[in-house]
């Protein structure tokens, strides 16, 4: 691994094809490049995906899950190939629709206001910069990724990263302040079905 300019972060697996690296078929996706091209912009379906596992019996594949976002209008595919999205409001509409979450959106809200609404049943999607990874990045931008908070107490953040490393993806916390740094003052806020 390697970084390339102050936002990127290159991967090299030593030549191996990374659409072997995958089970792509199995992950719901017609082809290897289709997997490809998605695995990098669905963050914010991994994190819908872990709400369904946890709250609820349904299991969808990740291309399953991208069709219907798709469909909803949470992501727009440019002609010139590039993506728009996740798209907010059509994707609270989707999930309260279709699987009975609450969705609230939350806008211009810094962390240390928004997580205050984070607690056992609600958590929140948040917009973060993918740099999160690295949280000695000096001067990251803000945005672009998205991440489960799921508790937010005495300071400290705690949350899921679809895009995190081994070690800090499923479980990974960062102190508020530094947290803050990364977040781009937005996200949705999602409470189970009751």
């Amino acid at each position: 691994m390697r970084r390339t300019d102050l936002s990127g972060v290159e991967v090299f697996l030593g030549g191996t094809d990374p659409s072997r690296l995958h089970d792509w078929a199995s992950d719901g996706y017609r082809s290897s490049e289709e997997y490809l091209f998605w695995s990098r912009r669905v963050c914010g379906l991994a994190c819908l995906q872990s709400l369904l596992q946890g709250w609820t019996d349904i299991r969808l594949p990740m291309g399953e899950l991208l069709a219907l976002a798709l469909d909803w209008g949470c992501y727009v595919v440019e002609p010139s190939g590039s993506v728009r999205g996740l798209i907010y409001r059509p994707f609270m509409a989707w999930v309260s629709s279709q699987f009975g979450f609450h969705c609230e959106l939350v806008e211009r809200t810094p962390i240390h206001i928004s997580s205050r609404e984070v607690r056992p049943g609600q958590v929140m999607i948040a917009s973060v910069s993918p740099e999160i990874r690295d949280p000695n990045t000096h001067d990251p931008r803000r945005g672009g990724h998205l991440v489960l908070v799921y508790a937010a107490d005495d300071g400290v953040v705690r949350f899921h990263n679809p895009s995190g490393y081994s070690h800090n993806s499923d479980s990974a916390s960062l102190p508020m302040q530094v947290f803050e740094r990364f977040h781009a003052d937005r996200g949705v806020l999602i409470r189970g079905a009751s």
